[in-house]
C-alpha cells in the first residue's frame, strides 16, 4: 500500500479531531454554585475532635470487620477482612497519639461517636450478614469518607505545626486507600452480572448514606458548603 500523502494525513487528523469535538450550546446556562470542598479542622476544640472522630470509627471499624472474619464464607474476603480489622486496629493507636492534651482535659473524652446517627450507622453494619451487605457498607460508605476527610484534613493542615498528624492521617490514607482497592474488587466479583446482588449492594450504601446525611456527617472536617 503507497504512504498517504500528507494532505491525507491532515485530513484524517482534521476529522478525527472533529468527532472528539464536545457538544456545546451556543447560549450555556449560567453556572450554579458550587460545593466547597471540606476543610481542615482550626484550633484544639475541632481538632481533638475530628481525631477522636477517626480514632472511634477505626476502633469501630475495627471491631465489626475482625468480629466478621469467622462467619465470612469466602476465604479472600475472610483474608481481607482479618488485615483490614489489623490496619484500622494500627491506625487508631495512632491517631490516639496525637489528641490534644489542653489543661483540665482527658485525651479519651475526644474519642467518642460524633452523634446518635453514626453509632446507628455502626449498628447496621454489625448485623450485615452477608459479603456483599459487608463490604458494601465498608468500601462504597465509611473508607471513602474517611479517606475523604484524611486528604481534606492533610491539604488544609500547617506542615511545620501539624507535622506529625500531617504524616500519620497520610500513612492512614495510603494503606487505606490500598485496602479499599482490594475489598471493591472483591465486591465487584461478588456482584457479578447479579442485578440482585447489585440492587442489595445500592440498598445497603443509600440507606447508611441517608443516615449519615442526617446525622450531621462523619465528624471529621467541617463540611463542605455552597459557596456563592
Amino acid at each position: 500500500m503507497p504512504p498517504a500523502r500528507s494532505d491525507d494525513v491532515g485530513r484524517d487528523d482534521a476529522a478525527t479531531a472533529g468527532s472528539y469535538a464536545s457538544p456545546m450550546a451556543d447560549d450555556p446556562s449560567p453556572a450554579t454554585p458550587g460545593p466547597d470542598r471540606p476543610g481542615a479542622p482550626e484550633g484544639v476544640l475541632a481538632l481533638g475532635t475530628a481525631l477522636g472522630a477517626g480514632a472511634w470509627w477505626c476502633e469501630q471499624l475495627f471491631a465489626v470487620t475482625g468480629g466478621w472474619v469467622p462467619t465470612t464464607p469466602e476465604a479472600g474476603v475472610r483474608v481481607h477482612l482479618a488485615e483490614l480489622s489489623r490496619v484500622l486496629g494500627d491506625h487508631a493507636a495512632a491517631l490516639r497519639r496525637h489528641l490534644p492534651r489542653p489543661t483540665g482535659t482527658d485525651p479519651e473524652s475526644w474519642v467518642a461517636a460524633p452523634s446518635t446517627g453514626t453509632a446507628g450507622v455502626v449498628a447496621g453494619l454489625e448485623v450485615a450478614v452477608t459479603s456483599i451487605d459487608r463490604l458494601a457498607g465498608v468500601h462504597r460508605v465509611v473508607v471513602p469518607h474517611l479517606l475523604v476527610a484524611w486528604h481534606a484534613h492533610r491539604r488544609g493542615a500547617d506542615p511545620r505545626s501539624d507535622r506529625g498528624v500531617v504524616r500519620t492521617l497520610g500513612h492512614a490514607h495510603a494503606d487505606l486507600g490500598e485496602l479499599w482497592h482490594d475489598g471493591e474488587g472483591l465486591l465487584e466479583a461478588l456482584i457479578g452480572a447479579d442485578a440482585d446482588a447489585a440492587a442489595a449492594a445500592a440498598t445497603t450504601v443509600s440507606a447508611m448514606e441517608s443516615t449519615l446525611v442526617t446525622s450531621g456527617g462523619m465528624g471529621l472536617v467541617p463540611l463542605g458548603t455552597l459557596s456563592g
